[in-house]
Order: C-alpha cells, then sequence, then structure tokens
C-alpha cells in the first residue's frame, strides 16, 4: 500500500546533525522528499523514498536535538558508536546499489559493514552506507531465496 504524502507519517525518526543544511543537501540527494511544514533552520524533515513513504525523518542540529533528549545524558559521535543500524526497503538489487551510489556520490562511505555475498544466503540483497554524520543505513531488496538470516544450524 503506498501512502498518500498528505498523509500523516506512521514513524518518525529523529536523528542528530553537526550541520542541517549538509544532512538536507545529502537527504535529498538520496530522493528523500523535503517535509517543508515540518522544517526550518535546525530540523530538516523528509519523508522516505518510496516505499518507505509512511516513515519521517527528523533530522536536528545539536542543539535542538538535545531538548528532546533525556536530561543528563550526552550525544553520541556514530563514526565511534553505533547507536543503531536504519534500514530502508528497496524494490530489487538495482535500486540498491543505485541508492548506495547515490550516497557514496553525496559525501557518505560505502559499506561500512558488509554481510557475505551481501546477504543472498539469507535470501536477501544488502549494502549499507554511512550519511555525513556516520549513521549506519543499509538498503536491502528481498530476494526471497535462501534459508534466512539468524537461523542456527541451517
Amino acid at each position: 500500500m503506498q501512502t498518500h504524502p498528505s498523509e500523516a507519517p506512521t514513524f518518525y525518526l529523529n536523528l542528530h546533525t553537526a550541520d542541517p543544511s549538509a544532512a538536507f543537501t545529502f537527504f535529498s540527494a538520496l530522493d528523500f522528499t523535503p517535509v517543508p511544514e515540518y522544517s526550518d533552520s535546525e530540523t530538516k524533515a523528509f519523508r522516505f523514498p518510496a516505499p518507505n513513504t509512511s516513515l519521517c525523518l527528523m533530522i536536528h542540529g545539536q542543539k535542538r536535538f538535545k531538548t528532546f533528549m533525556r536530561p543528563d545524558t550526552e550525544t553520541n559521535d556514530a563514526t565511534k558508536t553505533t547507536e543503531a543500524l536504519f534500514s530502508l526497503t528497496a524494490d530489487k538489487k538495482e535500486v540498491v546499489d543505485e541508492i548506495l551510489g547515490k550516497a557514496v556520490k553525496a559525501g557518505g562511505s560505502a559499506d561500512p559493514f558488509k554481510l557475505e555475498d551481501y546477504g543472498t544466503s539469507c535470501g536477501m540483497y544488502s549494502r549499507s552506507f554511512t550519511d555525513l554524520d556516520g549513521h549506519i543505513w543499509e538498503v536491502v531488496a528481498m530476494l526471497g531465496a535462501g534459508p534466512g538470516c539468524g537461523k542456527e544450524g541451517e
């Protein structure tokens, strides 16, 4: 089911960035759709690319992000720690590679982690990239072959 852009997102992912303007340029290059009504100089909002359009990415400058955090905690340096792995679904392998190419061209790094044979033994094709702040993103296409990941003894 394709979500209509006028419908409210069903999930919001909030990340911090050192430079909201640079993050805006980076994610726009990856075909994330800007959401001006949720954006200002310190926060840049986007709809994820299809087929993930019900998700909203909120990129906040450090000072703004800290207003949403638990008191007395710090943000992480995503180039030194991994707080999470963010995964996007793609319809096919070629789209995975296309998104990875766009990420690298926009200043990200390719494959900070790599599954053996890009995950084909798990029934998928997976590539990864880092954004400008070091957050790790995975793009995956489900191929429908293989025993699946995480099944011991298979």
